[in-house]
């Protein structure tokens, strides 16, 4: 047989409700793989009964998210690599345009344009830095205006046209690299459970010279946190991961992993703050919720500088 042109990887847990349609859109045009990360439900099940040309592998254990995905990479044979959560859905049109543009990126990254239920910001963005980590969170990044020294930690749907788009990261809902690039840089980092492993391999590819793109003719849809029943806004694991990755790779000494500390959860707050003052004025439009997460990861990122002692 033929080596396939894309190998797309997906890491399933508890994704019965969301895993057909990803699958469905998809078709049979590539080789899937799927690892299961010991799901209680009857997505295994699923997948073997409805998409017998799936391969799929009943985890035992729960690996996270990264663990999951060098798991499927390892029985990988294409040429490229995509990995895409069951909760997201592109169509095998779309795929193969972002085979077509990972031929032309000399060992990058693309992602496609991807909808979710928020729209208020692109699943791409900049390193995260305490400038871009700021220019976000305190709302400088809304007079960017296709300035890069104000585009902040997530793009805008505003920064981005038609035309390919070059950025600091993507997210791995959805992207696809060649297999070649993926075992070079050493596939994700397994060090966090899940969150930040796909901005920390977008720039182990930045620093091994491969562009990071958005390529606007290929679209997708991402329903964010479907892919577990169990997920919940209120996890702060996302920021503190983030943080641990500014201290250790991105950060060049103690006073800037302080400043980054100080930087975000002040802009967390000022974002509780802002959807506390909406919520005063509309009582029904869900902003309460919104100041109390916001409230939530703030807290969560200055304990982080309390509880930290290495240094680092």
């Amino acid at each position: 047989m033929s080596r396939p042109d894309v190998s797309v990887l997906i890491v399933t847990y508890n994704s019965s409700h969301v895993i057909g349609d990803c699958l469905s859109a998809l078709g049979s045009d590539h080789e899937v793989i799927v690892y299961d990360n010991a799901s209680s439900d009857e997505t295994v099940t699923l997948i073997e009964e409805t998409f017998p040309h799936c391969s799929v592998t009943a985890g035992d254990l729960n690996l996270g998210f990264a663990g999951g995905v060098n798991k499927a990479a390892a029985q990988a044979t294409g040429r490229n690599i995509m990995l895409l959560n069951p909760d997201a859905v592109i169509s095998a049109a779309d795929v193969r345009i972002l085979a077509e543009t990972v031929a032309s990126t000399h060992g990058g990254i693309v992602a496609p344009l991807i909808r979710t239920d928020d729209v208020r910001v692109a699943a791409a963005g900049r390193m995260p830095t305490a400038w871009a980590m700021a220019s976000h969170y305190f709302g400088l990044s809304r007079l960017a205006r296709g300035r890069r020294g104000l585009q902040g930690h997530y793009l805008l749907p505003s920064d981005i046209g038609d035309d390919l788009v070059a950025v600091d990261w993507v997210t791995g809902a959805c992207l696809m690299v060649d297999a070649e690039t993926w075992r070079r840089v050493g596939g994700l980092s397994e060090r966090w459970f899940m969150y930040a492993e796909d901005i920390e391999f977008c720039w182990r590819v930045g620093r091994s010279g491969g562009a990071v793109l958005i390529q606007p003719r290929a679209r997708a849809r991402h329903l964010v946190g479907s892919s577990s029943n169990t997920m919940t806004k209120t996890n702060s694991a996302w920021v503190l991961n983030l943080y641990e990755f500014y201290r250790a790779d991105l950060a060049r000494s103690g006073l800037q992993r302080l400043w980054w500390g100080l930087v975000v959860g002040a802009g967390l707050a000022f974002r509780a703050l802002v959807f506390q003052v909406q919520s005063l004025r509309n009582p029904a439009g869900g902003y309460s919720r919104s100041a109390r997460e916001f409230a939530h990861h703030s807290r969560a990122v200055f304990g982080s500088l309390t509880t930290s002692s290495d240094g680092r």
